[in-house]
């Protein structure tokens, strides 16, 4: 019996197998010491320059340049904290520079009542119905009153917004960029936040006041008259009368602004300087959420008038940035992806504080 060893034959597929595992097993090992290696260029020792000392726009605008460079570092220290879900809590001059012109550019939220919220769901008592007096004869017993109560759930709902963005832009970022990538921001939530307040399901966003049964009148003739707005006018209680604003739509507003009394004296006033226009001496805000398809011809809208403070919007407070490099074609377009998230909720504490004209053609 020989003891020669036997041959062994390896195919081409073999050695390539063979070289592949080793190669594999290599890498394997290298890894984990090249990824510590990055995390700690990435991630170690604390920012440079003194970032306690940054105050206002320019603390804005240094955090919103180390998010544009990926140093989470200077991100998290400028930052009030990390959210739950691995964002980070944007700063408070960001907030407020967001908050500022938000405000400028919508039409509901700056006129209703705003209440912060420290936790997801707040429970608002209202009243439901009021006490009444009676006049009573002499040994005549008093007619008994008392006031019932409802609640309004104020339950957050997430509303969030998108950008994309240039990395060289956020690396180079001056002070009025912060400016700008907000405004960005505050227009898109002004619009969203509108037409979920004026028309929102209540399902997952707000509740608009267009969901709710409101006390209605229909346009007496063929067209919209200066008739139609006094009778609407009066038919709201005169309570609200006081505080109360017109919400019409932009293609409404065209009809509205031609329309005179018996007298011929038009309805709609001019205002002056930053002061909104007037109907019967109160403002009137173009909301542009406020359907013009209505009716058989889906020609037909609405026009609402009311107390806009018995409108709750419950602001969590909380405006939270989640960033990425990675996500879609932003790598290969060195693009930062910055997608900012904001919890509030909005409801219609008393309908009786609205009226609404239909059939507005």
């Amino acid at each position: 019996m020989s003891n020669k060893p036997e041959e062994m034959t390896l195919t081409p597929d073999d050695l390539a197998a063979v070289i592949s595992k080793a190669v594999a097993e290599q890498l394997d090992a290298a890894l984990p010491k090249f990824e510590e290696a990055s995390r700690k260029a990435i991630h170690a020792g604390a920012p440079d320059e003194d970032i306690n000392a940054l105050q206002g726009v320019e603390k804005a605008a240094r955090w919103l340049k180390a998010l544009g460079q990926g140093d989470l570092v200077t991100v998290k220290a400028l930052s009030e904290g990390v959210g739950a879900d691995g964002g980070f809590i944007v700063p408070t001059e960001f907030r407020a520079i967001v908050t500022e012109k938000l405000y400028k550019q919508a039409v509901i939220r700056p006129n209703a009542q705003v209440i912060p919220m420290t936790r997801n769901k707040l429970e608002v008592p209202v009243e439901g119905a009021s006490v009444t007096a009676t006049w009573t004869a002499e040994n005549a017993a008093a007619t008994e009153s008392n006031p019932t109560f409802a609640q309004v759930v104020l339950d957050t709902n997430k509303l969030t917004g998108l950008s994309k963005m240039s990395r060289e832009l956020l690396a180079d970022t001056p002070i009025e960029l912060v400016n700008y990538v907000a405004g960005r921001f505050a227009r898109v939530f002004a619009q969203e936040e509108d037409k979920a307040f004026m028309a929102g399901s209540g399902t997952g966003q707000p509740k608009g006041i267009r969901t709710y049964t409101i006390t209605s009148t229909a346009q007496a003739g063929a067209n919209l008259a200066a008739d139609d707005l006094i009778s609407l006018w009066y038919s709201l209680p005169s309570q609200y009368r006081s505080n109360a604003f017109w919400l019409i739509h932009n293609d409404v507003i065209a009809k509205v602004r031609k329309l005179k009394d018996s007298e011929g004296r038009y309805l709609w006033t001019d205002g002056f300087g930053e002061a909104p226009a007037t109907i019967l001496g109160r403002p009137v805000l173009e909301q542009n959420d406020i359907p013009v398809n209505l009716g058989v011809g889906s020609n037909e809208s609405e026009i609402f008038v009311g107390d806009l403070q018995y409108y709750l919007v419950g602001d969590r407070q909380t405006m939270e940035v989640e960033q990425s490099t990675q996500s879609g074609d932003a790598f290969e377009k060195h693009q930062l992806w910055v997608k900012v998230i904001e919890r509030l909720d909005g409801q219609l504490a008393l309908t009786d504080a609205f009226r609404k004209l239909t059939g507005v053609k």
